[in-house]
């Protein structure tokens, strides 16, 4: 226990970090958005499991994973210390590591109502393919916000730029893993190969976003005088 405790450490003290006050504010909204989606889950599902998806990972992700991750750059900014921050020597992992913080916060409570609704709707959609997306809606999300962090100088403006772009990605960054029942065949763990080739091309485009939105934030991060 010990050892889970250190290592969540650092996730912990970067949401702290990051939301500050509004930190048992973010946990509240996030409880409550939690048990509503389970009730909706449970009761109001219509036997359909591609609401799930939808229910319980895109609406958290969405009214509360960009939010936090929009101060990704703004909290020194407004501490007057973002120069400090900038001339460490390891200002890119710096900012990375708090991104990847929010991230993984995202993608391991979409795994745990995923793996819940999985269970109790009897092993009704493919779970890995599931998984690897959340992952990958959770280091997209993370990427956008970084990109457009060390671009604008407001929280307000990154969230709106972040917002705008995964609307305008809406084909890709929305898009549901979990194939109709009644028209597509699939397994309890992978898609079959009607739905994989519904499903693989949208993960590929998402996949690709991440990597050049990383890596357009990640080349400003090593020129830290444009972002002051």
């Amino acid at each position: 226990m010990r050892r889970l405790r250190d290592a969540l450490r650092p996730v912990r003290l970067s949401l702290e970090l990051l939301l500050g006050r509004k930190l048992v504010l973010f946990a509240v909204v996030d409880a409550l958005v939690v048990c509503a989606c389970l009730i909706d889950m449970l009761f109001g599902s219509n036997g359909e499991p591609a609401e799930i998806y939808a229910s319980v990972v895109l609406l958290p992700f969405l009214l509360l994973g960009l939010p936090a991750l929009s101060g990704l750059v703004d909290v020194e900014r407004q501490a007057g210390c973002l120069d400090l921050a900038l001339s460490s020597p390891s200002a890119e992992g710096y900012f990375v590591r708090r991104a990847g913080a929010v991230c993984a916060t995202l993608a391991a409570q979409g795994w745990a109502l995923v793996l819940l609704a999985w269970v109790y709707d009897n092993r009704s959609f493919p779970l890995l393919a599931v998984l690897f997306h959340i992952v990958v809606v959770s280091l997209f999300l993370g990427a956008v916000a970084l990109f457009w962090a060390v671009r604008l100088r407001t929280t307000g403006a990154v969230w709106l730029a972040s917002l705008a772009t995964v609307l305008l990605m809406k084909r890709w960054s929305m898009a549901n893993p979990i194939p109709p029942r009644l028209t597509v065949a699939y397994g309890p763990f992978l898609p079959g190969p009607e739905a994989a080739l519904a499903w693989l091309p949208s993960l590929a485009v998402l996949a690709g976003g991440t990597a050049l939105f990383f890596l357009y934030a990640r080349r400003r991060l090593k020129r830290p005088e444009t972002m002051l």
